[in-house]
């Protein structure tokens, strides 16, 4: 059996519009993540102990929870038990923001824990309030601690993507194993995708260190 890399680029705009599926629910997922890993994180660190032990019991649950069985459940579980359909697309945007929400919770209380408690007693004493102490104050300063270890997450959301398929998003995965199912070349589609999640990776971390390094330049 030889390689034939011609297949690849007779399915490249269907290859690229499948990619493009991975990233935009890797990206949206993201973003959920991080607004509802910010709120778990805050009623974590609540002195109400109703909000921070359903902040922790959250977190504890969905660190637990394999993706693969995650996203079975939320699609095929969810219609059976309630007949509630979101749609593959959906579904698998909202699960990958929950599970990963609960990562995002524990990062955000780390950069809570890095700021000095003398930087809320400075908000009070300059007359602000929590939420613009949190906003002008602290988040700021948080951003330098969490930044690096929220890329990462984010590059675990793309990595963890490669799952969707299993519940029919037209992802790069399901494209690469439909086409394999079709040409008998797996090779060179799972190949290529293993170079699509690599340089994807990499283009990551290069943009992750410039940012940071621009960041911590205009602060000093």
């Amino acid at each position: 059996m030889r390689f034939d890399w011609r297949i690849i680029v007779i399915n490249s705009d269907n290859l690229i519009a499948a990619t493009l599926v991975t990233y935009k629910v890797a990206l949206l997922a993201m973003i959920g993540a991080a607004v509802l890993g910010l709120i778990l994180a805050l009623m974590k660190t609540s002195p109400v102990a109703l909000l921070s032990w359903g902040a922790r019991i959250y977190v504890e649950f969905f660190r637990t929870i394999p993706l693969y069985v995650f996203l079975l459940w939320s699609y095929y579980g969810l219609r059976i038990v309630t007949g509630i359909d979101l749609g593959a697309m959906t579904t698998a945007v909202l699960t990958l923001a929950i599970s990963t929400a609960a990562y995002m919770a524990e990062i955000y209380r780390s950069g809570f824990a890095a700021i000095p408690r003398t930087q809320l007693d400075a908000g009070k004493a300059l007359g602000l309030s929590a939420a613009q102490t949190m906003r002008f104050i602290i988040m700021p300063q948080m951003g330098r601690v969490i930044f690096p270890m929220a890329i990462n997450q984010f590059v675990g959301i793309i990595k963890g993507a490669a799952l969707i398929g299993i519940i029919g998003v037209v992802d790069l995965m399901y494209f690469v194993r439909h086409e394999t199912a079709l040409t008998f070349k797996p090779f060179e589609f799972y190949s290529i995708a293993g170079v699509i999640f690599i340089c994807t990776t990499l283009l990551i971390a290069s943009l992750a260190h410039y940012i940071e390094t621009l960041y911590r330049w205009e602060l000093t």
